[in-house]
């Protein structure tokens, strides 16, 4: 009996051992079970707006490439020519104005020189004008330089002006044959200077030009001076009487300056 009861008791602690067993084995499986069907739920509801987010991402994506392929493809095209056909036409456009280009270069190069010669030439004349006003106005004659005599006749004219000026009536004597190119320009601008000039020397000398002079045997070089200025102003006047007609200030300076010549004796 005591062995019998001692089995008893020994398959007794053996079934509530299993029996524990089992429960702990299902308490373990369905706490599995909870967590993991939790854990899909946790992450269903993180990934809500996920799929939306994700398309928009990829949409701006497509369209940000898709731009940068067109502004690439339209750089290309702006940059080289899309085949042989259009460079072969460039080539062609290109040596058709290259001449153009040439004649405008040769331009260049011939004003250049001209304005650093001409730069040259009024340095010199300034040179002598400080030394003495005869000297420039015998450079003037001897190198007959229009663009030179025009940007000096302001300076002679606006000295002549002047209470005790330094230009003398034998050096407008010797310039006056120049005034014949000037007074002949076709640029309105360059008359009225050497009108200005003109009736600048016609006013500083009146006095003597309009005296009647005696032989020019029997006169000082003043007096014979004046005398050629008398002839030479009748001279350069005859091609000048039609700036008379030219209206504004042109045709003003020329009518007073024909003003005064009519009087002369």
């Amino acid at each position: 009996m005591k062995q019998v009861d001692f089995l008893n008791k020994e398959e007794l602690a053996k079934d509530r051992y299993l029996g524990t067993a089992k429960q702990v084995s299902l308490y373990t499986r369905k706490r599995h079970q909870v967590e993991a069907s939790s854990l899909k739920v946790c992450c269903q509801s993180s990934r809500v707006g996920w799929a939306c987010d994700t398309g928009m991402a990829n949409k701006e994506n497509e369209l940000t490439c898709s731009e940068d392929l067109r502004s690439v493809y339209y750089n290309d095209n702006c940059g080289l020519p899309v085949n042989s056909v259009e460079a072969s036409k460039m080539t062609g456009v290109g040596s058709k104005y290259s001449d153009h280009f040439t004649e405008l270069s040769k331009d260049h190069e011939a004003m250049t020189h001209v304005l650093f010669g001409r730069n040259l030439r009024l340095n010199v004349a300034l040179t002598l004008w400080r030394r003495n006003a005869s000297e420039l106005v015998a450079y003037l004659i001897r190198i007959e330089d229009k663009g030179v005599l025009l940007d000096c006749l302001p300076v002679l004219t606006k000295n002549l002006q002047d209470e005790a000026p330094c230009v003398s009536l034998g050096c407008c004597v010797d310039l006056l044959p120049q005034l014949k190119v000037v007074l002949a320009s076709k640029y309105e601008e360059h008359i009225i200077v050497g009108l200005h000039w003109v009736r600048s020397v016609i006013r500083k000398w009146w006095p003597e030009l309009s005296t009647n002079g005696k032989s020019l045997q029997d006169t000082c070089s003043e007096d014979r001076n004046i005398e050629i200025m008398k002839q030479r102003l009748k001279d350069l006047w005859k091609e000048g009487t039609q700036l008379c007609l030219v209206p504004g200030t042109t045709g003003e300076v020329a009518k007073a300056i024909e003003s005064y010549l009519s009087q002369l004796p």
